[in-house]
């Protein structure tokens, strides 16, 4: 690997350049091969197939001057995959080692030889391509029509094999032709994510070297070369779907309008990204003139697979949006898709997925060819904030988050990155003055700043109530955006009222914090604020409303993939003052949080301990062990009207915290008839899980 790197400019390790194809056969790729025992035969069978662009297995036989029988009879077959009348070699590495190990009147005269047949067969696209790379001096006649096939490859989206034929047209032509081939070579390479090759390219096109200064550049090269700088930069707004066509304008001002609609209007920003569900995505480097006509270019893809995955994000789906990040990174540059917001999205997910970055996240961060925009700088301070929380370092997280907000401002909200709320962790560390003047300064924003948010509109600013202009976001697609993130702001202020209510005010608190949760519409958020609600009940002395809430955060954490989180409730739940509350389950103390009707589990054993007194025994695995605590009789009667009585009486000991099992015992029926009535029980008062029935019951 270490010899493969030296081989490699720096501009190839960061994915900003074209890679050599194929790959150098470093000692460790020929290692891993080992020995070929190829004759000589096999060698000029083999090195034809490493120089071919189309994979037919007629064309390989022509050209080689042999026959199937003998092929597959010989050494070479052995390293070859033959199957529907196409060819692959086993692996790539035993394909740059047979390119490497020929000489060069080898490889001409297997470029020769494919020249011929191509031509033969009616290809003369392919043959030219095959005679320009046998030809040891550049040939001015060839550049025009490789230039031609370089721009059929460009608009079908192979803007691999369009950077490679046009930068072989740029060795044989001279002039205006030069000049456009390096037009040709930049734009392919823009689009393929290779920065700097773009950059160094469209310089030549646009400015013509002294020996060529006869010639004048190319005018469309100007625009690719501006937009190449502006990913450099890591400007958020350097691609344009403008600057686009065909299938990369549709994703790219799709990817653009679902960013600005994140905050107000998800909805729409999904059906939005519906519209462009059919597009194909990015090719792969492969044979010529394979897979559709039209596909999507690596940079445009990366802007609208970033943007689907903020979306899932925004909707509190940490699961759905890792799945979409995690494949776009391995294929696509998406560390230079709207001025690096991936990198601050990959971050982020690793964090409340994993408590810590993982090795992915951290490739794509050193793959940043120049600079990330300013809010991406910023959401690294709320990364070190979170980081701070699982540590229970709660005054270096609220700083940090507020450093956060002071540099990214509404910007960042917008994102909805998974944040914690900096009030309430001010509150956590005792630090309630300092809560108080950060929730006023909160309050003075967002009170001033919002107006009415009805359903299913945008919201926006009340007029003449700030006496400001309206703020204008620089995120991409962000003009027109005005007034900030409004439903941000009101769950932040919200959450920071619960996190400092008193025991006379919490659970008013604590209903605005559900409503504007149930505005926003994240199964995150929703879980981080039944979490806030847990911490402000605990610190008020209320250890079985603090552990029906820290119920419902667990299942909501674990529902929308937050495992992190997931974990801190978890562990919240055994500590003071809620120590009672201790988990049981199939797995011990960290066993599933969640359990269908259909199975057995104590789940349900926590919303029982945020009933009992402390230092209570948990229920009994021997039905009529353990009598219920007090009161728990009453604990579903309000569903008397809705529930039969069979489906109350289990439903009254699943609250309770018995398995399927205890149930059945219990009342002298069947595991499968407790069940079936679990089930109906379910369905009737819309919960999923044995955790919601015990979280509504505690409720009341």
């Amino acid at each position: 690997m270490d010899q493969t790197a030296r081989m490699l400019d720096d501009e190839h390790l960061l994915g900003t350049a074209l890679m050599p194809d194929p790959l150098p056969a470093a000692r460790a790729v020929r290692e891993a091969v080992g020995p070929l025992g190829l004759d000589d035969e096999a060698r000029r069978v083999l090195l034809v197939a490493a120089v071919a662009v189309v994979d037919r297995t007629d064309v390989l036989l022509a050209a080689s001057g042999t026959d199937i029988d003998a092929l597959m009879a010989g050494p070479a077959g052995r390293h070859l995959h033959l199957v529907g009348g196409r060819f692959r070699f086993h692996h790539p590495r035993i394909r740059s080692v047979v390119h490497e190990d020929a000489d060069l009147a080898t490889r001409t005269a297997a470029h020769v030889a494919l020249a011929d047949v191509h031509r033969k067969a009616d290809e003369p696209l392919v043959a030219m391509w095959h005679t320009a790379l046998s030809t040891l001096a550049g040939d001015p006649l060839l550049a025009d029509g490789l230039v031609e096939l370089a721009e059929q490859h460009l608009a079908r989206g192979d803007v691999h094999r369009a950077h490679e034929v046009a930068r072989e047209a740029a060795s044989h032509g001279t002039g205006r032709v030069r000049a456009r081939a390096f037009a040709v070579a930049g734009r392919a390479a823009l689009w393929a994510g290779h920065v700097h090759d773009a950059v160094a390219h469209l310089r030549r096109a646009t400015h013509p070297s002294d020996a060529d200064s006869s010639a004048a550049g190319a005018p469309d090269a100007a625009r690719p070369l501006g937009i190449a700088l502006a990913l450099l930069e890591g400007r958020p707004d350097a691609v344009l779907p403008d600057d686009a066509t065909g299938p990369d304008r549709a994703a790219i001002a799709a990817a653009r309008r679902t960013i600005r609609l994140l905050d107000g209007a998800p909805a729409d920003a999904a059906a939005i990204l519906s519209e462009v569900a059919e597009l194909s995505p990015a090719r792969q480097a492969g044979r010529w003139f394979d897979g559709p006509d039209e596909a999507m270019t690596p940079l445009a893809e990366a802007h609208l697979r970033v943007a689907q995955s903020y979306l899932a994000l925004r909707v509190g789906d940490i699961t759905g949006a890792a799945s979409v990040l995690d494949d776009a990174v391995e294929r696509l540059p998406v560390a230079l898709a709207f001025g690096g917001l991936g990198i601050a999205l990959a971050r982020r997910l690793d964090l409340v997925r994993e408590g810590h970055l993982t090795r992915p996240t951290t490739a794509l961060e050193a793959s940043v060819p120049g600079q990330v925009s300013p809010v991406v700088r910023a959401a690294t301070l709320g990364d070190r904030a979170q980081t701070a929380v699982f540590a229970g370092r709660w005054v270096e997280a609220a700083t940090l988050l507020g450093l956060a907000a002071e540099r990214g401002g509404d910007d960042l909200r917008r994102l909805w990155l998974p944040t914690p709320d900096p009030v309430e962790l001010l509150v956590l560390a005792g630090q309630d003055r300092a809560a108080r003047r950060s929730h006023e300064r909160l309050r003075l924003r967002v009170l001033p700043s919002v107006g009415p948010d009805p359903a299913g509109g945008h919201p926006g600013v009340t007029p003449g109530l700030s006496g400001v202009a309206p703020a204008t976001s620089s995120l991409p697609g962000g003009a027109g955006i005005s007034g900030g993130p409004v439903r941000r702001r009101r769950l932040d202020l919200a959450r920071a009222e619960l996190a400092l209510a008193d025991a006379s005010g919490v659970n008013r608190a604590r209903e605005r914090a559900v409503e504007a949760s149930l505005r926003v519409g994240s199964t995150f958020e929703r879980g981080l604020t039944e979490l806030v609600a847990a911490r402000a009940f605990a610190r008020l002395g209320l250890p079985g409303d603090a552990a029906a809430h820290l119920l419902g955060a667990h299942e909501l954490f674990q529902e929308s993939g937050a495992k992190a989180w997931e974990h801190l409730a978890e562990q919240t739940l055994k500590a003071p003052p809620l120590a009672p509350v201790a988990r049981r389950g199939p797995g011990g103390p960290t066993g599933s949080s969640a359990e269908a009707p259909g199975r057995d589990g104590g789940v349900a054993d926590l919303a029982a301990a945020g009933r009992r007194e402390p230092g209570a025994p948990p229920p009994a695995d021997i039905p009529g062990e353990s009598p219920p605590a007090a009161g728990q009789e009453e604990l579903c009667g309000q569903w008397d009207g809705l529930l039969t009585e069979r489906e109350l009486d289990v439903a009254r000991l699943v609250v309770q915290g018995r398995t399927n099992r205890q149930v059945a015992a219990s009342l002298y029926v069947s595991v499968r008839t407790v069940e079936v009535h679990l089930g109906r029980v379910f369905r009737k008062l819309g919960v999923r899980s044995r955790t919601e029935l015990a979280v509504l019951a505690l409720r009341g």
